[in-house]
């Protein structure tokens, strides 16, 4: 199993996601509603122990690709989710129900590092693609 598995597997159980909705990774499609975990280049090591161990982290967005119009209502709709969103993951890291990680690593926390925002519009303006930046700290065993 790999980090991005471990992510993808644990965003797949959120109750807040539309049970019809796919979630990919690295891709998002043209419909709504569909959802994406898209890996983000950082530094991995946030701290490294005497002997090898270290606390690390993975950046990753999760955007998704909702209904979009001039009406206030419908873009609040998808605002609203990202923030039930973010408190859910405050609350699955206070409940220690965090992402199960391969051997030798151990999930700390899991949280939305940014606001949610509108990233761009299709062309005729029914659709939006909508991110958040989220991070995984977790902790990784000496390599012996």
């Amino acid at each position: 199993m790999s980090l991005i598995q471990a992510v993808y597997d644990f965003i797949k159980g959120c109750p807040l996601l539309d049970e019809d909705g796919k979630v990919r990774v690295n891709f998002l499609g043209e419909e709504p509603v569909e959802y994406v975990i898209e890996e983000v280049p950082a530094e991995p090591i946030v701290k490294r122990f005497i002997g090898g161990s270290s606390i690390r982290q993975m950046l990753f967005i999760f955007g998704s690709r909702e209904d979009y119009d001039k009406n206030a209502v419908q873009n609040m709709i998808s605002s609203s989710f990202y923030e039930r969103l973010s408190e859910w993951l405050e609350e699955q890291t206070q409940n220690g129900n965090l992402p199960v990680l391969p051997e030798g690593m151990e999930s700390q926390t899991i949280e939305a590092v940014t606001t949610a925002y509108a990233l761009e519009a299709d062309e005729l303006g029914k659709t939006a693609r909508y991110q958040i930046q989220c991070k995984l700290t977790y902790y990784k065993e000496a390599i012996t």
